[in-house]
């Protein structure tokens, strides 16, 4: 078509078009007079005639663009060439840069990247990601510790109150055998053992729950982080109780020693999942080096470093 102010709307929205495809408008430039021929369409084209039609050089390319440029340019390059006789195919050795798997790659000269080029990738990645899983871990411990210690202070809080309302119905299960004339009765000694047992039983309920919510919450935390990890959280396994004494006159509640309610030794979870997840991010970082020592290695001959 003809590039000129006097096209038409259309026209102008496709030269526009096209010089955002060729690099020379960003689709920005072009929203702000889609289909007018003003100064930034102007300029656009006369770049593109200095260019002789060309696309602009510094524009930024497609993926496939990429690729295609890539892949010409290590299929004719020496050394690459040489890699390849007698063992894996450039497209075998592209794939293997590009995904990051190069463990399958055989040359004639071994793999592309030697062992120590691996173990310095893997390391440089393992203290990248060291500092966001040590940022977890401390999240989830500092979360474990809080729900633990909660769970600690509401038994804690029952405890009391279970105590005192012990107290409570002890008075008044005496007071009602003074004024019944049974003090010293088989009855009252009857009503005070029932009395006894059944806070007893009520607490037994009790610490059953709270070891259960102990347990769900440590075995969570040593599920993702291992046996090692979750032993820093025992202060927050122990639980005592009340003792119940309904024949003395005075003082009937005491309390016993505490006792831990979860053992991490009785659970095999490994390391922990969030282990085994660095482990994984710390390959696939690490297979990301490579790949960009990869680039550079292909484009130069060798000759760069990361």
């Amino acid at each position: 078509m003809a590039l000129a102010p006097t096209n038409t709307t259309a026209q102008v929205k496709a030269l526009q078009d096209q010089l955002v495809s060729l690099g020379y408008m960003t689709r920005a430039e072009v929203d702000t007079g889609y289909g007018i021929y003003g100064p930034k369409t102007t300029a656009a084209v006369a770049a593109l005639t200095a260019n002789g039609g060309k696309p602009n050089p510094n524009r930024q390319k497609t993926q496939e663009e990429i690729d295609a440029e890539y892949k010409a340019s290590v299929a004719a390059h020496p050394v690459i060439q040489e890699l390849t006789k007698g063992g894996s195919t450039v497209d075998e050795i592209l794939n293997g840069l590009q995904t990051g798997d190069i463990s399958g790659l055989r040359t004639s000269t071994g793999q592309p990247f030697s062992a120590q080029d691996q173990a310095d990738a893997l390391a440089k990645a393992t203290e990248d990601n060291r500092a966001f899983y040590e940022a977890q871990q401390q999240n989830d411990t500092v979360a474990a510790q809080n729900t633990l210690a909660q769970k600690q202070a509401d038994y804690q809080d029952w405890l009391i109150s279970q105590g005192e309302k012990f107290q409570t119905d002890k008075t008044t299960l005496d007071q009602n055998a003074a004024d019944t004339g049974m003090l010293f009765s088989s009855g009252r000694n009857q009503k005070e053992q029932k009395l006894q047992n059944a806070y007893n039983q009520a607490q037994s309920s009790q610490l059953a729950t709270l070891g259960r919510d102990v347990t769900g919450t440590a075995n969570d935390f040593q599920y993702k982080y291992g046996a090692n990890a979750t032993n820093g959280l025992s202060q927050y396994y122990n639980a005592g109780g009340n003792t119940y004494n309904a024949g003395v006159s005075t003082g009937g509640v005491g309390s016993n020693g505490l006792s831990s309610l979860y053992n991490p030794g009785a659970y095999n979870f490994g390391a922990g999942t969030v282990a085994g997840q660095q482990a994984t991010a710390n390959k696939q970082r690490a297979a990301g080096y490579l790949w960009n020592k990869g680039n550079k290695l292909l484009s130069t001959g060798y000759n760069n470093q990361y």
